[in-house]
């Protein structure tokens, strides 16, 4: 399989206090202001980084005019990322022979690691790979996607790049509950993955290895998330019964797959996973008999910036990657939920 050598998260240098969003919420639908102020208040986040000044989103006009915002931060923000990586390790931009990138709240073509090849050292014979729609599960779908592909390609090395900037999705006319949930609770940033694969010269250094990968789809969900596209952009689906559905379903499906690769429950130490919100990462707990200590990262990661969508696991990737206490062959799983309803699994090892 391959490794996982560096993950590194940038976010949108407009940053702002819970509250200093929730007044400008409510400035916006003073009819709401009672239940803007309890979805504010049970989010578990206290700080969020927005692609705007925040007393521009009163200004966000049609599609168009939010998906040239899009084009422009994204492009930014994944420029740092790939400079600051290829900074830090020894490897030589040529020899990242492929790229993914990973979104679901703007577009462009061409695709988005198309332009950065214009803006970075990137090698002009690098293989594209852009990945559309997957939700919050595309930060680890990402992951698994180029993996197999360095299965197939053991000297090489790609780049995952994961990019949402959920913040230019707000809809002023749409006073839905799934819409003020999401307005509490999602934030904005970039986030870049470099993998290798085995008889690349950076695997013998790399922190984590990917033993196993696996996929689940649950038949006729699509109502539980997604975003509808209207005149403004993307309108947000999202159910209540997601946390319901992850008691039920997610567990089981995590301990088949723990079992599939010859391990018990207890020899997986630790996770690395999406931050959903609070409801969200309460039912995992529950789901895997867990304690919620286990997902500490997540919770600091959704109390940090929100739920940034696929981005969120990169950074709680990220994290995990600066711990001290993870010591040599301890096994861990990475998971992140998404749109279809779906789910996204790795079994990873530290090296």
């Amino acid at each position: 399989m391959s490794y996982i050598y560096i993950a590194q998260t940038t976010f949108p240098k407009n940053s702002y206090d819970q509250n200093e969003i929730k007044k400008t919420v409510t400035f916006i639908w003073p009819e709401k202001a009672d239940i803007i102020s309890q979805f504010f208040d049970s989010t578990c986040v206290k700080n969020r980084n927005l692609a705007l000044p925040l007393l521009q989103y009163q200004k966000l006009g049609n599609f168009g005019e939010r998906n040239n915002h899009w084009k422009e931060i994204a492009l930014s923000l994944q420029q740092k990322n790939i400079e600051s990586i290829l900074a830090q390790v020894k490897i030589s931009p040529e020899d990242i022979t492929l790229v993914a990138s990973v979104n679901s709240t703007g577009l462009c073509v061409p695709s988005l690691e198309a332009l950065l090849m214009n803006h970075t050292a990137l090698g002009k014979n690098t293989k594209r790979l852009p990945l559309f729609g997957l939700g919050c599960l595309g930060g680890v779908a990402g992951i698994n996607r180029v993996n197999d592909y360095l299965f197939g390609h053991p000297k090489e090395a790609a780049l995952v790049l994961v990019t949402e900037l959920c913040s230019l999705t707000f809809q002023f006319q749409d006073c839905s509950l799934a819409n003020l949930v999401g307005t509490s609770l999602f934030g904005d940033g970039a986030g870049a993955v470099l993998l290798v694969g085995n008889e690349h010269p950076l695997a013998k250094s790399a922190f984590l290895e990917i033993i196993e990968t696996k996929s689940y789809f649950y038949p006729n969900t699509e109502h539980y998330m997604g975003w509808e596209m209207v005149e403004t952009g993307f309108q947000i689906k999202l159910s209540s019964d997601i946390p319901n559905l992850v008691r039920k379903q997610i567990g089981k499906d995590v301990e088949k797959f723990i079992y599939e690769c010859g391990l018990e429950k207890n020899d997986v130490t630790f996770f690395i996973a999406h931050p959903g919100g609070p409801k969200v990462l309460d039912a995992l707990v529950e789901a895997i008999e867990g304690k919620r200590e286990d997902f500490d990262l997540s919770w600091e990661s959704l109390a940090d910036h929100g739920n940034v969508s696929s981005v969120s696991v990169i950074n709680v990737l990220e994290k995990t990657m600066k711990r001290k206490n993870i010591k040599k062959n301890e096994k861990g799983i990475m998971l992140a939920m998404g749109p279809a309803f779906s789910l996204e699994l790795s079994l990873v090892r530290k090296c």
